[in-house]
């Protein structure tokens, strides 16, 4: 019962700190991340940024304006279903909020960042 509860709690708060829009566009998908997060040892700050993902080099990056922010190995996971809601996938790791992937609304696939950890929080967009 309390590990439910603390699962509950850390999606609580992954709500609170993530509020990730996305928006179809050929190049990218349109985020924007409440809460600083990290990508491959860099920090991102809270902000709008385009998510883009490289197929040839299983990279996804991402922008802000025409500045590539971060950068990460990653891989395409598929789903059954379109997802319904944007989602951000993150885990705890010495009091920093690893990004380790993304669910885009209206998309088939979920972005997998290629991170070495044991758990991930699953945080719901609006």
């Amino acid at each position: 019962m309390k590990k439910v509860f603390n699962l509950l709690m850390v999606l609580v708060a992954s709500v609170i700190f993530f509020n990730g829009i996305a928006y179809a566009d050929g190049k990218g998908k349109k985020v924007e991340i409440s809460r600083d997060v990290v990508v491959n040892g860099v920090e991102v700050k809270k902000g709008k940024y385009m998510v883009k993902f490289n197929d040839e080099t299983n990279e996804m990056s991402l922008w802000q304006d025409d500045k590539m922010v971060a950068k990460s190995s990653a891989r395409k996971g598929l789903r059954k279903n379109k997802a319904i809601a944007t989602e951000i996938l993150t885990s705890k790791q010495n009091q920093n909020n690893l990004l380790r992937g993304i669910i885009l609304a209206g998309e088939e696939e979920t972005i997998l960042i290629n991170v070495n950890s044991d758990s991930i929080n699953v945080a719901p967009q609006q």
